[in-house]
């Protein structure tokens, strides 16, 4: 009997246990699908070089996506995770391709992140990385805002070898507000901001040593780029339309503090070091601090072409040269576009496409691969009109729209879009001779809408591309400020006389600097940058007027000799023309 009791008491336990049990699988089920996503990012600390816009190189210590020496980065790579994602990211320190320098430990620091000690990049408190080993730091990223990483080994002279990116973190689900709930924008922006000085870079280079409190810089950069070449890049140059608002995130990762200025506009100066400020403040200029972090939103209101620069007059300089440094350009187009609708069907197996009702042949087959659906990169690029070009010794592509510009790696699961480091569910792999990437992936970079028709095995993206007007409705030229024969003397020459001679005006040079040319010849000066500039004769020869971007000067030399020439709104742009029989 005794036994009995037992064996019926030890039923009735486990029942209940099992009641227990079943009643929690709904709960367990809950919180594993609650739990948040795991943004995971590989980086390699080495050296590398800078080439500055003077052609000078410097050397660079910083973070790089692959796994070779010398292959640093600079700044390191731009990290995006979004809010309430948790973030694993492993350094691993490869050392330097110079072998003539010392074999430094590395570490990262997550400025304005609040993360525990162990994972907070600091030797007194969280592991050194020395050479070959690597470290995974773990943390959430519980505030929407800007930050930025550095290393925090010898903070003073790794910072200013480059060991410096920032790290964004979107609101929830990668919407486009500043903070989960706050102010919406159309694009973003994040500016790193640096200052070299070439001696210190040098000395490290040759492992000699150098004064640290000697610090005279004379480069500025944004991104690692300085003024002219802030226009050549899509991270530096602020690209909008009218009725757009964009959020430039600045970060100050040097030792100066900077102030900023925009033309044309006043902007709201909305958070600060990753937080909100109470209230908006309407400003025009910035100040901001060594480490600072500042967000401003700007809502573009009319068209045209504004400088934002730092105030700071040195800051506009390379190497003493002026114009230079912290200076870009914010170009804002009319919104007189012609919205057209794209929508490209596609089935998994087929070699073929329907786009806009008409089949197209595709350069491969869509392929399903583990679960995601895949497409030809250059279909797309077709499709968007988009320049795609591949990079062989990395095995990269790189696709650029009016609108977005994005690198992928062979089965690599990191990519860059709008210069900054993303996850991927899925890599980008290769199908005999063609690159095929996640058609999601894809879709959600150039803002098409993405659906999947189950029955009927489609997949079917819809998408409105906008042609911009490149000629003004009240003009016959983009800029109506003189055809060539209204400036100088062109069009005034004999028939006989040779075909015209081309100087091109560019990044703020004229280029070729030194000419030879016959008597009798015509020369041609082409402006092909944003800003503008003129044509001037030391001796009062010949003027042209303001030569905006695309517009041209020409003057026949009719006499034998030496002229010297300049532009009258960069006078240390100078050129010479040498004119013989």
């Amino acid at each position: 009997m005794i036994i009995i009791n037992r064996l019926f008491s030890r039923g009735i336990l486990l029942f209940a246990a099992a009641i227990l049990f079943l009643s929690n699988i709904g709960p367990v089920r809950g919180a594993i699908a609650a739990s948040p996503a795991v943004k995971q990012f590989r980086l390699y600390a080495t050296d590398g070089y800078l080439t500055l816009p003077d052609g000078k190189q410097v050397y660079i210590w910083g973070y790089s996506l692959k796994n070779e020496p010398g292959s640093a980065e600079y700044p390191s790579p731009t990290l995006e995770v979004n809010e309430g994602d948790r973030v694993e990211i492993t350094l691993t320190n490869i050392g330097p391709s110079n072998k003539a320098i010392k074999k430094l430990a590395h570490t990262i620091h997550w400025h304005g992140l609040d993360t525990d000690q162990s994972n907070d990049g600091v030797p007194h408190t969280s592991p050194a990385i020395q050479l070959g080993e690597s470290f995974t730091y773990k943390f959430t990223a519980d505030h929407a805002g800007t930050y930025f990483y550095h290393c925090h080994v010898d903070t003073v002279e790794h910072l200013q070898m480059g060991m410096f990116g920032a790290f964004i973190v979107k609101a929830k689900n990668g919407a486009n507000q500043a903070w989960t709930g706050g102010p919406a924008f159309d694009k973003d922006y994040a500016f790193v901001v640096n200052e070299i000085d070439p001696v210190w870079h040098q000395a490290v280079e040759e492992s000699k040593p150098y004064d640290r409190t000697a610090f005279h810089p004379v480069y500025w950069t944004i991104n690692g780029k300085s003024y002219p070449d802030t226009e050549q890049d899509a991270t530096t140059m602020i690209e909008g339309r009218v009725g757009q608002t964009v959020l430039i995130r600045i970060i100050n990762a040097g030792y100066e503090p900077h102030s900023f200025h925009l033309h044309g506009f006043h902007f709201d100066v909305i958070a600060s070091d990753g937080r909100p400020l109470p209230q908006p403040i309407s400003k025009d200029t910035v100040l901001i601090g060594q480490g600072e972090r500042y967000d401003l939103l700007v809502k573009f209101d009319k068209d045209g072409m504004f400088p934002l620069h730092s105030h700071n007059i040195v800051d506009n300089t390379n190497n003493g040269v002026y114009p230079g440094g912290l200076h870009t350009m914010v170009n804002v187009k009319k919104d007189s576009e012609i919205a057209q609708k794209k929508t490209i069907v596609l089935r998994a197996e087929l070699r073929s496409a329907v786009v806009d009702g008409a089949p197209v042949t595709l350069q491969q087959t869509v392929a399903s691969i583990r679960g995601y659906y895949y497409i030809p990169l250059r279909f797309i690029a077709e499709q968007w009109n988009a320049d795609l070009t591949w990079d062989q010794r990395d095995e990269s592509a790189v696709i650029v729209t009016d609108q977005a510009s994005f690198q992928l790696w062979m089965n690599s699961k990191q990519a860059k879009a709008g210069g900054k480091l993303i996850n991927l569910a899925a890599p980008p792999v290769r199908m005999g001779d063609t690159v095929m990437v996640p058609v999601r992936f894809v879709s959600e970079q150039l803002g098409a809408d993405l659906s999947y028709d189950r029955t009927r095995g489609e997949i079917k993206l819809t998408a409105t591309l906008h042609s911009r007007d490149l000629v003004s409705s009240d003009s016959g030229t983009p800029h109506d400020h003189g055809t060539p024969s209204e400036t100088g003397n062109a069009g005034t020459a004999p028939d006989h006389v040779m075909a015209p001679l081309t100087v091109e005006i560019q990044s703020n040079a004229f280029m070729p600097g030194i000419l030879t040319v016959k008597k009798g010849q015509i020369v041609t000066w082409i402006n092909k940058d944003t800003s503008y500039h003129t044509v001037y004769e030391l001796n009062d020869l010949f003027r042209s007027k303001n030569l905006y971007q695309n517009d041209r000067f020409s003057y026949t030399f009719t006499e034998v000799g030496t002229y010297e020439y300049y532009c009258s709104i960069h006078p240390v742009m100078q050129a010479k023309i040498s004119v013989i029989e």
